[in-house]
């Protein structure tokens, strides 16, 4: 178990000593933001499993926290402690290193200095800054689904609208490290964070929606075979109508809940209906009924969970054919 924190405390060092280079933290800056995290990662190794002693660790890591951002580093320092925040949380969810049922700390990472500093507009990045912080949490021992690790580097950027002031080849390169760590995820339980990619193209970002018609996960999951598919039919000679349409069928196909369609899904369907043609909605239907056998993701060790995105996906492929 030692040797898992060091190899953990090495490589992340050596990653931390090249974001605080490109986002110009001063040396100052970086031993005092270093000695934290390793006091962090020292209570996460030898922390019981006794409930008292967890919050009294918890409590003492905050006011050392408190007392760093307060008093001892610069203000343009936070940029640096955000991403290793959300490091330290992923793994500390994961299973390279201790458990967080051993040693829980997740009220102090995620619900706490986590969600105070990705909304603090006052933290302020700029759209290399943002990359660089992608580049540093793009490889990782375990992409943990309990972690929110996702989802707060998409908000880092929703919140301040990073990428407004991005120019195509930064946004393009930061949003492949984000889909890169997507990729790497054992199981995907949904597709909110890829939906939510989707939402942030343009139709400038040419090279961007080539990309993503590619995009492809390392588990090959039925549900990222089903987008695989839906990306690479052709339902507009316009690159970008083509995109579009394809990311409105998207979020629709996720919809398909229940036994039968409800009255929400029946109220898109007829909206679509109205801009869509009908051969193209039944085109659509026809490639995700392709992977009915994707309902199941069977892991490498024989276990089986089910694809709830596929299911949806299918449900709803299966509703259209009924209808056309």
């Amino acid at each position: 178990m030692d040797d898992k924190y060091l190899i953990f405390k090495k490589d992340e060092l050596a990653k931390s000593r090249i974001l605080a280079r490109e986002l110009a933290i001063s040396e100052s800056d970086f031993i005092k933001i270093q000695n934290w995290f390793d006091l962090l990662l020292f209570k996460h190794k030898e922390s019981s499993s006794d409930r008292e002693e967890q919050l009294k660790t918890e409590q003492d890591l905050e006011i050392a926290f408190n007392e760093l951002i307060s008093s001892e580093i610069e203000r343009k320092s936070y940029k640096y402690i955000l991403p290793k925040l959300l490091n330290y949380n992923n793994e500390f969810n994961g299973a390279f290193l201790r458990s967080l049922y051993v040693a829980r700390l997740g009220a102090l990472l995620r619900d706490n200095l986590i969600a105070k500093l990705v909304n603090d507009k006052m933290t302020v990045y700029s759209p290399e800054d943002f990359f660089h912080i992608t580049v540093y949490l793009r490889d990782n021992y375990f992409v943990s689904p309990n972690s929110n690790f996702i989802e707060d580097i998409l908000k880092i950027e929703h919140v301040r609208g990073i990428f407004k002031q991005a120019t195509d080849d930064v946004k393009f390169s930061t949003l492949k490290n984000i889909l890169h760590i997507i990729q790497q995820k054992t199981f995907h339980h949904d597709i909110i964070c890829f939906k939510k990619i989707l939402k942030l193209v343009s139709a400038k970002d040419v090279a961007l929606i080539d990309y993503l018609k590619k995009f492809q996960v390392e588990n090959q999951q039925g549900c990222y075979k089903i987008l695989n598919g839906i990306f690479n039919l052709e339902l507009s000679e316009d690159d970008w109508d083509d995109f579009d349409i394809k990311v409105q069928l998207i979020n629709f196909f996720d919809t398909g809940r229940g036994a039968n369609p409800s009255a929400g899904w029946k109220k898109k369907f007829q909206e679509l209906s109205g801009i869509i043609d009908s051969k193209k909605l039944l085109l659509t239907a026809n490639t995700i009924l392709k992977n009915d056998n994707c309902k199941n993701f069977e892991f490498d060790y024989g276990a089986q969970w089910g694809d709830d995105t596929a299911k949806r996906f299918l449900k709803s492929a299966q509703w259209i054919r009924a209808i056309l």
